[in-house]
């Protein structure tokens, strides 16, 4: 009898940790396919820029260059978090999955 409960209450906890794994991974999934957009506009990153004191005046073609490129390392930077976020939730299937199997036969070996 407190084997059975044990397996059920091992089962039911791996469970848990899976589903809040696979939540993660869908999560993380909509962060690779849909990126959070990169929000300073090209007017304000010109601004901040301007604000630099000691710095050689740039002119806005050069300061929309290198706008481009924050942005361009800015979506990569946030698809290597997601990648990595995806990587780390996916353990949280990964892992649990053996303890449920086993847990899953030796109850049903019991129920026999």
């Amino acid at each position: 009898m407190v084997r059975s409960v044990y397996y059920y209450a091992v089962m039911f906890i791996t469970l848990v940790m899976m589903i809040g794994g696979a939540v993660a991974v869908a999560m993380n999934m909509t962060d690779l396919v849909a990126p959070t957009p990169y929000y300073m506009s090209f007017h304000d990153y010109k601004m901040v820029n301007q604000e630099r004191e000691g710095e050689i005046e740039k002119t806005d073609a050069q300061l929309m260059e290198e706008y481009e490129l924050e942005q361009e390392r800015e979506k990569a930077m946030e698809r290597q978090r997601a990648i990595n976020s995806l990587l780390k939730n996916a353990a949280w299937i990964v892992i649990p999955l053996p303890f449920f199997v086993i847990a899953r036969r030796r109850a049903s070996r019991r129920n026999e």
